[in-house]
C-alpha cells in the first residue's frame, strides 16, 4: 500500500467522479482507475460499488477514507515537522525588538557558529515570545530582563541611548540636552522597522511629523542633503560614524535609553554557554 494510492482515494471522495479527481491530481483516468484497483489488492477488500456508467465508495470504503485522511495528514505533518527539526539543527536564528541589537548578536554568532546559517528578523515583542517557546527562534533580544520563568533565562548584552541629530541651522544646536516633548511637533527624517523604538516615538511625540524612509542608503542621503531633524544612537554613531553637517543632542527622557537582554531557553544554555559568555 502506498501512499499515494492513499491521496488519490481522499481525492476520490472529494471530488465523487474519476474524471474529476483525475484533474486535481493532474493525472490521468486510467492511473487514478488502476492505482483504486491496486488499493483494494493490497487490502483484499472492495471499496467501491461499480455499475455500467458510475462508481461510488461503498461502506468500507468510506471508511477507508477517513483513515486515509489521517495517514495523509500525518505524513505531511511528518515532513513538515522534519524539516523545521533539520532546519533548526542547522540555523541559529535570531529575533530581536530593535535594529542594533540584532546586528549585533547576528556577528557574535556567526563568528561562534559558522557552520550554521544566521537568521535574524525584528518583530513585535509578544510575538517574539511566543516564537521562542515554539523554539523558531534560538535566542530573541528583549528591552527588559524576564521574570521568573522555569523554562526562559536571560542576560544583559547591550546599552542604546538615542540622540536628537539635527542640522547646523536648527535652534536647539546650542542646548547641551533635549527632551521628546522640546522637539514634539516638527517635522523629522526616521527610519522604518526600528522596532519598539518606534511605539516610543510615537507616543512621545504625537504632534511630530515622521517622515518614513524604507532604504538607509536614501535615508543617509537625506540626511547628509536636508535639513530635517532625525534620530541616532550611540550604537548607530559607533557603526556608521557622524554626518559632517550635523550636531548631536543628547535626550534626556529615560525611555531614549534601553538595556537590551537575550532571552533563550534553559534548555539550550550548555550548547549556548560560550556564546552567552562573550556577549558581556
Amino acid at each position: 500500500m502506498e501512499l499515494e494510492q492513499l491521496r488519490h482515494l481522499v481525492a476520490f471522495y472529494e471530488h465523487q467522479t474519476l474524471s474529476h479527481a483525475a484533474k486535481a491530481l493532474h493525472t490521468s483516468q486510467p492511473v487514478l482507475t488502476r492505482s483504486m484497483q491496486k488499493l483494494e489488492e493490497e487490502l483484499e477488500i472492495s471499496l467501491f460499488e461499480r455499475s455500467k456508467n458510475r462508481i461510488t465508495l461503498n461502506e468500507t470504503g468510506l471508511q477507508a477514507v477517513e483513515y486515509a485522511k489521517r495517514i495523509v495528514s500525518d505524513s505531511e505533518n511528518m515532513k513538515k515537522q522534519l524539516k523545521e527539526y533539520d532546519r533548526r539543527l542547522h540555523t541559529f536564528s535570531i529575533g530581536s525588538c530593535a535594529p542594533a541589537p540584532c546586528t549585533y548578536l547576528s556577528q557574535k554568532a556567526s563568528l561562534f557558529f559558522p557552520n550554521k546559517i544566521i537568521s535574524s528578523e525584528m518583530k513585535d515583542m509578544d510575538l517574539l515570545l511566543q516564537g521562542l517557546k515554539d523554539k523558531a527562534y534560538t535566542v530573541i533580544v528583549m528591552p527588559y530582563d524576564i521574570d521568573d520563568d522555569n523554562d526562559i533565562e536571560s542576560i544583559p548584552f547591550m546599552d542604546e541611548k538615542l540622540y536628537f541629530s539635527l542640522p547646523f541651522d536648527h535652534p536647539f544646536v546650542h542646548r547641551e540636552s533635549l527632551s521628546l516633548k522640546d522637539m514634539d511637533g516638527e517635522k523629522m527624517l526616521l527610519m522604518s522597522n526600528i522596532g519598539f523604538w518606534n511605539q516610543i516615538h510615537q507616543k512621545a511625540m504625537p504632534h511630530t511629523k515622521f517622515l518614513i524612509q524604507q532604504d538607509r542608503s536614501v535615508f543617509y542621503d537625506l540626511i547628509e542633503l536636508s535639513s530635517l531633524p532625525s534620530f541616532t544612537s550611540d550604537y548607530s554613531m559607533k557603526t556608521d560614524g557622524i554626518p559632517e553637517n550635523r550636531i548631536i543632542i543628547p535626550i534626556e527622557d529615560e525611555i531614549a535609553q534601553a538595556t537590551f537582554y537575550c532571552w533563550y531557553l534553559k534548555e539550550n544554555e550548555k550548547s549556548l554557554k560560550s556564546f552567552l559568555y562573550h556577549l558581556t
